[in-house]
């Protein structure tokens, strides 16, 4: 390389030691200048990003604080239309507090339960045998639709005897899960749509069924453990 350098006329070599540094310059510029502008594009994206986030959670805060004062009766009105456990108990406790308030007696209260379906749904079945007058068991008919949780009539058999009916009912009602996973945190936001929020109307209308929290009774210490 050396000889074959040295056989160039001078003005080539010249030019050739002239221009080099040049060159090496020109492909420094190159090299440095497709790296940084690699790194000015992801700085931007990273920019973007942010920005985006920042909006996501703006919103975020927005509609928390427009929900928060009902958020906790919306919550229990859904868990309560649907529970998180096995809802046999509930339905039967209000089915005989609805029986009672439309003056109908009910005996032979069973409740089975089925496995989940598809979409996650627990399915629980009641029968029973509903008595009383024809209008106090049809009320007590009309109104099962209007208890939680949600409960639907599945089969129904009517007798009657000197205008009290005898009913044998099997109803059927639900409960869920709840979700193992939640968004995350940046992810975007929207707002219940018309018919979800029809939806919960609906079920913020239902008969809620009711605990009664018991206190703590009191202690009483023994004076005398012994006896004496």
């Amino acid at each position: 390389m050396n000889k074959l350098f040295k056989d160039l006329p001078e003005s080539v070599r010249q030019t050739l030691s002239a221009g080099t540094p040049l060159l090496i310059v020109v492909i420094l510029f190159v090299v440095a200048g497709k790296f940084g502008v690699s790194k000015v594009l992801d700085l931007r994206s990273r920019i973007t990003a942010a920005d985006n986030s920042t909006t996501i959670l703006t919103q975020k805060l927005q509609l928390l604080q427009e929900v928060s004062p009902t958020i906790a009766t919306s919550t229990s009105v859904s868990t309560s239309a649907v529970p998180v456990a096995n809802s046999s108990l509930i339905v039967s406790s209000q089915l005989k507090t609805l029986a009672l308030a439309d003056g109908v007696v009910l005996s032979s209260v069973k409740s089975t339960s089925g496995a989940a379906t598809a979409n996650g749904l627990h399915q629980v079945a009641v029968s029973f045998t509903a008595q009383g007058p024809q209008s106090s068991v049809f009320n007590f008919l009309n109104d099962i639709s209007k208890i939680a949780p949600i409960t639907i009539i599945d089969k129904i058999l009517l007798s009657e005897n000197a205008g009290n009916l005898s009913t044998d009912l099997s109803v059927k009602s639900y409960w869920a899960d709840l979700p193992k996973t939640i968004p995350l945190i940046d992810a975007p936001i929207s707002d219940l749509t018309s018919a979800e929020k029809e939806t919960l109307a609906k079920i913020a209308n239902l008969t809620q069924p009711t605990f009664t929290t018991l206190s703590p009774s009191g202690t009483n210490t023994n004076q005398s453990p012994f006896g004496q």
